[in-house]
Parts: structure tokens; sequence; C-alpha cells
């Protein structure tokens, strides 16, 4: 199945010319040495650009002017010519600044510039600060206030052709300053110093603060590296008190099989000897206990000296 089948498969609408167009992404696929060839060819058998086919024309309706306008620009805002059409009007606006990147003369036309705005940024400052004193001099009712308009007239005249200077540089802060020194003084000088000053702050700030965050994020990685080394020494020390204690146990327990090994063993008791077995079966005539009790003392006193009398007698 080709693609001509898959996409009347499908339901897609192929155009008039779709053999040609695929021959030529084709041959332009296979580097064919026709491709240039082919692909003029259909230029020139087309007879112009064709419309653009993300933004499709206009179709006018009876009842509604801007909903189909604001479709479409919609439709062309989102699709990718935008960008196109965008990069033709910042060439345009920021004509000058494209004009500086030139190697040689981009440098000169810079440097020139910087000069002629100083200057004139100054001199009109100055001018617009001395005009109402000067005629407010004169010895004529509401003479300040006919000054005044004409720095405010004067300053709407120049401060427009710095602003669209600048912005053509795309010194942004520099157009944004001249277009507010439009205003009439002193409101207008007012307003620009406010913002000047202003964006001096918060761009200091905005550098504090990032210096502010690089130095609390080497603080916490020097925290973190400290810890680590902590750990690891503390991690490094616990094991080689354990290979320690281990060694000191081991040694001690060598000394304890050492000195069980010096220390002499007991003799052993000699054999009881055995009583001969003519012996074994005599008995011992044991003495029957002298009575106590049912004599008086003088017979028992008799008693002992008749005996004893006996005994001296047979000696």
């Amino acid at each position: 199945m080709g693609l001509r089948d898959t996409l009347e498969k499908h339901k897609i609408p192929i155009p008039e010319d779709f053999d040609e167009r695929l021959d030529i992404i084709v041959s332009g696929l296979k580097r064919k040495s026709s491709y240039k060839q082919k692909l003029e060819k259909f230029k020139k058998h087309r007879g112009g650009a064709e419309p653009d086919p993300v933004a499709p024309p206009i179709i006018p309706d009876k009842e509604d002017f801007l909903g189909p306008r604001l479709r479409w620009f919609l439709t062309a805002v989102t699709s990718p010519y935008a960008r196109t059409m965008l990069q033709g009007i910042f060439m345009v606006v920021f004509f000058i600044s494209y004009l500086e990147k030139i190697p040689l003369f981009g440098s000169i036309l810079s440097a020139s510039l910087d000069v002629i705005l100083a200057g004139g940024k100054t001199l009109v400052k100055s001018v617009q600060s001395i005009l109402p004193a000067a005629i407010g001099m004169i010895p004529l009712p509401y003479t300040a206030m006919v000054g005044i308009v004409m720095a405010a007239l004067f300053g709407m005249i120049v401060w427009p052709i710095f602003a669209i200077i600048s912005l053509s540089r795309q010194d942004f802060v520099a157009a944004i300053e001249s277009y507010i020194r439009m205003i009439p003084p002193p409101i207008g000088d007012m307003l620009a110093n406010t913002f000047l000053e202003g964006n001096r702050a918060v761009a200091r700030i905005d550098e504090k603060r990032i210096k502010l965050g690089n130095d609390i994020a080497n603080a916490l990685n020097q925290i973190s590296q400290l810890a680590d080394t902590v750990s690891s020494s503390m991690k490094q020390g616990f094991e080689s008190l354990a290979k320690q204690t281990q060694e000191a146990a081991a040694k001690a327990s060598d000394m304890m099989n050492k000195a069980r090994s010096s220390i002499p063993a007991m003799p052993t008791a000699p054999p009881m000897p055995t009583i001969p077995t003519q012996y074994q079966q005599a008995t011992i005539p044991v003495a029957s206990p002298p009575t106590t009790g049912g004599f008086h003392r003088r017979t028992r006193r008799k008693t002992w000296r008749t005996k004893t009398r006996r005994i001296s007698a047979r000696r």
C-alpha cells in the first residue's frame, strides 16, 4: 500500500500535483542531481507562491466583521510564520543595534551616538531648567508660566528623538527615561529621576541577591563537605578502635593460652592400700557408754577407786 492509498483510506484531501511533489521530495531525500532542476521547474509551473496553509484567508461574514479577522490574527500569530514577521519588525525597530554589530563601522557609530546622546541630553536638561527662570525674570505677569510652557514644548520636540534613537539601539532604560521626560517639567523630571534611581536600586539589590544566594550555596557546600569529613574521620576512628580491640582480645587470648600451657599438671594421689581379707571381717569391740543415772555420788566414787586399785594391782 502506497502513500496515496493510505491518504485516500483516511479520507485526506490530495492535491492534483501530488505525484510531482512526491517525486521532488524523493529526489531531495536521495540527493539526486536533478533535484534542483525539478524544484525550479515546479516553482515556475506554479506561477507564484501559494497561500499560507496555516493562516487561512479571511472569509467575510455578512453579520460579523471583527470575529473572522481576530480568528485569522490568532492563527497567524501561533503559526511558524509569525516568527519571520516579528524578525522583520525587529529589523526595522532595532535597525541601529544591527548596524552597531558591524565590525569596524559599528564601533565608530556606537561611539558617535554615545557622545551625541550624552551631549544632547545634558543640553536639553540645562535648557529646560534655565528657561523658566530666565523668562520669569521679565517684569510681566505670568512670565514664569510662559517659561514653563516653552520648556515643555522644547522637551516634547527633542526628547522623542532621543527616545527613538535609544530604542533603536536597544537601550531600553534611556528610551523610557526620554519618553518620561516628554511630560512637562517639573513632573516629568521628577518621574524620570525616580525611575532612574529605582532602576539602579533594583539592579544593586538583584546583584546582592545573586551574591547572597551564591554565598549561601557556598556555605552549605562547605558545611556538607565538613560534615562529610567529620563523618569519614569518625568512621575511620571507630574502625581503627574496633581493629585495636580485636587485636587486644586476640593477644589476651594468646597470653592466656600460653599461661595455661606453662602451669605444671597436678600430681595424682597414690592408690589407697588394700586391706587383707583376713582383717576385713574383724570387728572392733566398742565399749559401752557408762551409765549415768540411778547411782549415788558416793557409790560412783567408790566404784572408780575400786577399779583403779584393781588395775594397779595387776601391774
